[in-house]
């Protein structure tokens, strides 16, 4: 299965000054904005910039910066979850189920959050919401689908073209899968290439937890390649009684990702022309340090 290759931007960091000196140039495709990290000296975020503070280059040229906001907006989280027969044969539904109970748990409100089941077929159990309470009732009465498979390929392609919207500003995924055989459609290498690049894209991120009792599968190579294109987590387990360890560790890792993320800046900006995909950019506040992302995603 090939690798999609995306040109995303490397965070890069360098001190700037008053008077002209840049960060080097941050690649990526089609940019019209990018989020801006800036401390001081000694390590603190620089929380009281103004927009008239940031300067953006395309190339040589000068764009016009159209905001500069905190990077604030809560994450849309799609919580996929295996319910297939091996769910049974691995005697996990106990163990999942308080996995995702405390993943809920430790996922701050303000964070919307889907629940979906994916053994067999794919059923929409709660839709997006911060109500905890309904998604926890829920995730605790999920029970296995007899004689199934996941289907977590059709499941993540059809959230993601069904349940998020254009230009959602933080879609996640947290696939929690066994690797039963797939039972998702055929899909051929062009068609999966082109999915995870809309993915990359949009800007979207899928951490997967794998309960893994065969040593591999078509799930175990989707669940490593949609990770690694997508900048996402990847946690193989061999025991179920891992599970709820598992999914606190990663919900607390989304959380610091979530606190590190919003002291960002989110610039927006218009170039005279049509954007080169070579960004540059500078804040006019003397002995400030900047640090240029593309995106939200975790770095890796």
């Amino acid at each position: 299965m090939a690798r999609v290759s995306m040109n995303r931007a490397l965070a890069c960091t360098v001190a700037v000054f008053i008077g002209g000196l840049w960060t080097p140039r941050i690649v990526a495709q089609d940019l019209t904005h990018v989020f801006v990290h800036v401390v001081d000296q000694s390590g603190q975020a620089v929380t009281d910039l103004s927009l008239d503070e940031f300067v953006v280059k395309d190339g040589e040229i000068y764009c016009g910066v159209v905001s500069a906001e905190r990077s604030t907006e809560p994450m849309k989280i799609a919580l996929l979850v295996d319910n297939s027969d091996r769910i049974n044969k691995a005697s996990a539904l106990l163990s999942l189920r308080k996995g995702l109970d405390v993943f809920l748990a430790t996922i701050p409100p303000l964070h919307e959050v889907g629940l979906f089941t994916i053994g067999g077929n794919i059923q929409w159990r709660v839709d997006f919401t911060t109500d905890r309470t309904a998604v926890r009732t829920s995730a605790g009465e999920i029970f296995v689908d007899a004689n199934s498979g996941p289907v977590m390929l059709d499941a993540v392609k059809e959230t993601w073209e069904r349940k998020f919207e254009e230009n959602e500003p933080w879609p996640v995924f947290v696939v929690v899968v066994t690797d039963g055989s797939e039972s998702s459609d055929s899909m051929n290498e062009g068609q999966y290439n082109k999915f995870v690049a809309e993915l990359v894209s949009g800007g979207a991120t899928v951490h997967v937890v794998l309960l893994s009792s065969r040593g591999g599968s078509m799930v175990t190579n989707y669940a490593i390649n949609l990770t690694q294109n997508t900048e996402g987590l990847y946690r193989p387990l061999a025991t179920a009684t891992h599970l709820p360890r598992a999914l606190t560790e990663l919900a607390r890792l989304m959380n610091d990702h979530y606190d590190e993320v919003s002291e960002r800046y989110r610039v927006v900006f218009e170039c005279p022309e049509s954007p080169s995909g070579r960004v540059r950019a500078g804040v006019n506040r003397r002995g400030a340090i900047v640090q240029l992302f593309a995106d939200r995603r975790m770095p890796r």
